[in-house]
């Protein structure tokens, strides 16, 4: 059984790992955590347990679970940074040498592409624009220029491992690259009005080859 959508782009492996480890270690901390809470509900009795009496808990013997535990946590939350800071650098804060930049801008309640013309540059006049149809190349840099037209939307594709919010009167750079062809959805991921469960888009990952066919026949509209 899957748990995730399949993993279609070159980074979504880093991002999984991120995810089980962080489950993993909250996993065992759980268990913990039950333990020591069940345990003297099962093992203590009235002729085991010793009177009871006001603790004030301030030394070391009431304190060192609790000290072992903030330095489990502590410990935990470092191996958490070690792991996430150099994957976030390079997917939010490293943009690669780009081979296709588009817009993806959200309004509600559809999705629009819009893709240099045949001059090679994006926001000039003879740009191209789809509907809920993205088309882009296998194996590519694509960079992403995510805005919105009205309210925050949410780019989100599950199989890229991919999601940034659209904040109107900004505009954000992200960018995927996709190593498998096929469709894959894009959906948005922030409540957005009444529409919102239909803002929905698909993305066709394609072959170089079929993709300049692609660009062509939208060129020719």
């Amino acid at each position: 059984m899957r748990i995730f959508p399949e993993n279609a782009s070159s980074y979504g492996a880093e991002i999984d790992f991120i995810f089980w480890l962080i489950t993993a270690v909250v996993a065992v901390g759980s268990v913990i955590v039950i333990f020591l809470i069940l345990y003297p509900l099962f093992t203590r009795n009235k002729q085991r347990s010793q009177e009871q009496r006001y603790l004030k808990g301030q030394g070391f013997k009431q304190m060192k679970l609790i000290y072992l535990g903030i330095v489990i946590l502590a410990i935990a939350d470092f191996s958490f940074l070690l792991k996430e800071g150099p994957t976030w650098t390079k997917i939010e804060e490293t943009l690669p040498k780009d081979d296709l930049h588009i817009a993806v801008i959200g309004r509600q309640w559809l999705w629009e592409f819009v893709y240099p013309g045949p001059d090679g540059k994006l926001y000039t006049a003879d740009d191209v624009k789809k509907i809920n149809q993205l088309y882009i190349p296998v194996n590519s840099v694509v960079h992403m220029d995510i805005q919105s037209y009205d309210v925050i939307h949410s780019v989100f594709i599950p199989n890229a491992r991919l999601k940034q919010d659209a904040l109107p009167g900004r505009s954000i750079t992200r960018w995927v690259k996709m190593t498998k062809t096929g469709t894959f959805p894009l959906s948005c991921a922030e409540i957005c009005g009444i529409g919102h469960a239909n803002m929905k888009a698909n993305i066709t990952v394609q072959s170089q080859e079929d993709f300049q066919k692609t660009l062509a026949k939208l060129y020719k509209k």
